[in-house]
């Protein structure tokens, strides 16, 4: 059965132990966490602490698509990428963190999104 790593690791990953990961590495400040699946699948999770935002795209290159929260109004700062640039997003364009934590989650431990979650297809 094919799995979820983190990127440059190894080891499998499930739902719960991705999530804790994911929470300590906010908490130190390593805000741009990369995802790889066994099948060549990326998911990108980029937060500021409150929100965040999620990509998954079907293969490095692809534009691939990311979670939106499409009743959010205004734009946050803070989503510091691993090459210190720090990035401004629309609240539309991230959800809540907790809920791109459950995404997570449910992409690792049951291969689908939850289906309260909206998607942007950016392939154009």
């Amino acid at each position: 059965m094919s799995a979820w790593h983190f990127a440059h690791e190894n080891s499998e990953l499930t739902g719960g132990n991705a999530i804790t990961r994911l929470r300590e590495r906010t908490a130190t400040g390593e805000l741009e966490t990369w995802l790889r699946h066994d099948d060549g699948r990326v998911l990108a999770v980029v937060t500021n602490g409150n929100r965040a935002m999620v990509m998954i795209m079907d293969e490095p290159d692809d534009p691939g698509r990311h979670a939106v929260d499409l009743g959010a109004k205004g734009e946050e700062s803070g989503y510091r990428l691993s090459n210190g640039q720090v990035d401004r997003y629309h609240n539309s364009d991230t959800v809540p963190l907790d809920a791109a934590l459950d995404a997570v989650r449910e992409l690792i431990d049951h291969d689908r999104w939850p289906a309260a979650l909206a998607w942007q297809d950016d392939r154009g």
